[in-house]
């Protein structure tokens, strides 16, 4: 009996032991979980800043300073999208909404390029031969063709505020969460409405806004609640500029391209052209 209740004991010992190691390694993963989560966090925050900080110099954050003293904004949350002219920010306004914030790089190989989009648009007289003179009439120009668009009733980010190198806009999405491109859409909903909706887009965007988008395709398109919200219209140009057609053309070409093989029935993209710049409808 004696005997029986030993090994009972030791029993109980060995399975308390492994319950301890078992609960030891346990609490060792949850640690090393939580560790790994403030490392992996902290990795986000670091390149959040870094990114803030790659267009963000001292001029921009004095402006940012000025915008924050006057009520225009509250603060800069993190990026939404970085490209080579411009990073798009999450930012809030006074009274917590989300808004967003673009900011033009100051580089002076970009602005060259921005100069055939403003020569020869009759809007533009003068046009400076300084780099950051350049890519502030390019926010410029961004924020008068989003208003034209907005004013027209097109679904674009409403305008609201633009200071040199600075465009702020409605921003587009649910919550902190930004609104997809379409191109990374696998399958929108309702392909051939979506097409209807595009293809409206550019005849009122020419014959009302009086304004052809430039680069048009599913890179500069948002996909929000099943419909198309144009952006990115900084290159857009008066339909008087000497190459207006040609941009044109390169849109419907590139928003027919798009809906090739999403197995809808597309109509002439000739017809739709002519259809586009005949004014006297």
């Amino acid at each position: 009996m004696e005997n029986n209740n030993k090994i009972t004991d030791e029993i109980e010992e060995d399975f308390e032991e492994k319950l301890d190691n078992n609960l030891n390694s346990r609490i060792d993963d949850l640690e090393k979980r939580n560790i790994d989560l403030k490392r992996i966090k902290k990795i986000d925050q670091t390149k959040k800043k870094a990114a803030v900080e790659s267009v963000i110099d001292e001029r921009t954050s004095f402006l940012i300073n000025k915008l924050i003293e006057r009520g225009i904004l509250n603060r800069i949350e993190g990026i939404v999208s970085a490209g080579k002219e411009a990073n798009v920010y999450l930012a809030y306004d006074n009274n917590n909404s989300e808004i967003a914030v673009k900011i033009y790089k100051i580089d002076s190989n970009t602005s060259k390029w921005m100069r055939k989009y403003i020569i020869g648009d009759p809007r533009y007289k003068k046009i400076p031969h300084n780099a950051s003179k350049i890519i502030f009439l390019w926010a410029s120009k961004e924020f008068k063709n989003l208003q034209r668009a907005y004013k027209a009733g097109l679904n674009v980010p409403r305008p609201i505020y633009t200071k040199n190198n600075f465009l702020i806009m409605e921003y587009i999405g649910f919550g902190t969460i930004s609104a997809p491109l379409l191109k990374d859409i696998k399958h929108p909903h309702v392909p051939a409405g979506l097409l209807e909706d595009l293809l409206d887009f550019i005849k009122r965007l020419y014959q009302d806004a009086k304004l052809v988008h430039g680069d048009l395709s599913e890179f500069n398109i948002l996909y929000h609640n099943h419909k198309p919200i144009v952006i990115d219209i900084s290159q857009g140009v008066s339909i008087y500029h000497p190459k207006a057609e040609f941009y044109l053309v390169r849109d419907i070409k590139n928003v027919f391209k798009y809906f090739e093989n999403k197995d809808i029935i597309l109509p002439d993209p000739r017809e739709f052209y002519y259809e586009v710049i005949n004014l006297d409808q």
